[in-house]
């Protein structure tokens, strides 16, 4: 069956208005957007019940006081305007242009320059429109712009020239959440007890380089609102080659009580969201959006197929309401392999190696410690009737397991804490049943759930990579497979390359993400050696 389709929830962007021509310069539309709001509308003008694009919507125009003064050359003296143009559509839907003036050399009514993200393009000048928008595809924003403006004009009988807006010259993508919306039922397997987002937050923060927080709220009702912040560093942590931090969200609305069942608000909505202050680059180039949103669905279905919750349309796991309509996605994206397997699995083992040497007085402060979350070291010294030389011994022996924060001494994570309360009660039985739970994880079907070609080409050859940082960086690809420089039945690094190139392609992804990168395997003959990845 096909993949559900996610929609898009919240959106926000800049987009750069710069147009030339012979007869008018960058500015003009926004002297045009000036004149008909103060000369024609006289302060106000609303539009009610216009079609565009098939939909019915309500158009409204306001302005304020943006705090940027005229040009010297300018027929206006003291601060220019900017205009608010707001359009609601069907249901919910929602999307408000801010639109201001920009130049070059910008100032103050005081005199003062001001400093602009306008700076650093290589438009002189033009208009900056901010959008923010509830359920609007970000590829309608320029659409849906440029149509609010001339029926704000046609109904002035106004003409204004198309070319004003026909596209941005550039733009930024700040913020874009896609969702669908599951049975409430279903959404215990992501916000139960257990349920996957606990599990991920407690293995992240194990992670080295990650930051983030896990928030949820069960006052009115349980599952009302659960949530992941995180930055981009834990966004590889769960799929290797994603990038965009944000947050995974389960959430009902404000007073979920007043719902019925059959209402499709009672049903909460599972968001996969980017935010630019949670991104390690900051916002993500206009003309890349389309690469976003994939990343967003393809987290957004893996972690669903890690819950175990079906990711196919029909059914009866996805609940239609205003916005998402539960239908197949007119294409597929990638399903990764669950990560958590292999986290669990490094930390079983980091327990175990600990818990291997564990004296019976180790035993008995890591019992007090896992029981109450905690205790200054001359507490735990007490509880345990041993002394400080002691306890300090058993920290040094279980670094990074237990540690000492200004002497009180506490699990290095929650996760290793509900860990170890569970299984220090018997050393020996807990040391044989975390090596067969880790060796079961590790051996596990990696593809069972997944579809992602490109997981399948990384668990075949046992790659591991780095990807770069930030824009122009090399990706490093390590190999644990014996490669061939021979005629013989091994793989070749050329061949794995291909394999590589076809997998990343499979998946949707463009393959410049890889030119130019390494590759580093042992060859038969050569022993470990580098190759560069070009395109085969």
């Amino acid at each position: 069956m096909t993949q559900v389709a996610p929609h898009t929830h919240e959106a926000n962007a800049y987009l750069n208005y710069a147009p030339k021509g012979d007869d008018y310069d960058g500015l003009d539309p926004y002297w045009a957007i000036s004149n008909l709001y103060i000369n024609e509308f006289d302060g106000w003008r609303k539009l009610k019940d216009v079609e565009i694009e098939g939909e019915r919507w309500d158009i409204r125009i306001n302005r304020s006081t943006c705090g940027i003064a005229a040009r010297p050359s300018d027929s206006v003296d003291g601060a220019l305007y900017e205009f608010d143009i707001t359009m609601r559509g069907p249901g919910r839907t929602k999307v408000s242009f801010n639109l201001s003036p920009r130049y070059e050399s910008m100032r103050n009514p005081d005199g003062d320059s001001i400093s602009m993200a306008w700076d650093h393009l290589e438009h002189d000048e033009g208009i900056a429109v901010y959008v923010q928008a509830s359920n609007v595809n970000p590829d309608r924003f320029p659409s849906l712009l440029a149509r609010s403006i001339f029926e704000l004009a046609d109904s002035a009988d106004v003409g204004l020239y198309h070319g004003y807006f026909d596209a941005p010259a550039s733009g930024r993508l700040t913020d874009l959440e896609r969702y669908v919306r599951i049975l409430r039922s279903m959404s215990e397997k992501l916000v139960g007890a257990g349920g996957l987002l606990d599990r991920i937050s407690m293995r992240l923060s194990d992670a080295k380089g990650t930051k983030g927080r896990y928030r949820f709220d069960n006052e009115e009702i349980k599952g009302h609102h659960h949530t992941i912040k995180h930055q981009s560093t834990a966004a590889r942590e769960l799929i290797s080659h994603h990038s965009l931090g944000g947050q995974e969200k389960v959430y009902l609305p404000e007073h979920p009580e007043k719902f019925e069942s059959d209402d499709a608000l009672y049903h909460p909505k599972f968001g996969v969201k980017y935010a630019k202050k949670q991104n390690k680059n900051g916002a993500v180039d206009w003309d890349q959006r389309h690469d976003v949103i994939q990343e967003l669905d393809e987290r957004l279905l893996s972690i669903l197929s890690w819950a175990g919750i079906p990711t196919e349309a029909g059914g009866t796991t996805y609940v239609v309401d205003d916005h998402f309509d539960a239908a197949p996605a007119e294409e597929s994206v990638a399903i990764h392999a669950d990560p958590l397997p292999k986290l669990e699995a490094n930390q079983e083992h980091l327990l175990m190696t600990c818990l291997r040497d564990m004296t019976p007085a180790g035993q008995e402060i890591a019992e007090v410690v896992a029981t109450d979350g905690g205790q200054h070291v001359e507490d735990v010294a007490d509880a345990t009737d041993t002394s400080l030389s002691t306890v300090y011994r058993v920290l040094q022996r279980m670094d990074g397991v237990l540690e000492s924060d200004n002497g009180h001494v506490q699990f290095v994570s929650e996760a290793l804490r509900k860990e170890v309360r569970g299984i220090v009660q018997s050393v020996e039985h807990a040391i044989e049943s975390a090596a067969d739970r880790a060796a079961e994880l590790v051996s596990m079907d990696l593809r069972q759930s997944a579809s992602s070609a490109f997981d399948k080409w990384m668990a075949r050859y046992g790659a591991d990579i780095d990807w770069p940082e930030h824009d122009g960086g090399q990706v490093r690809v390590r190999l644990d497979t014996l490669l061939s420089t021979m005629n013989d039945d091994r793989p070749s690094p050329e061949q794995a390359i291909a394999e590589m190139y076809e997998a990343w392609e499979t998946d949707g992804r463009h393959p410049k993400a890889l030119d130019g990168g390494l590759l580093e395997a042992d060859t038969y003959l050569s022993g470990r050696t580098s190759f560069r990845v070009t395109p085969p």
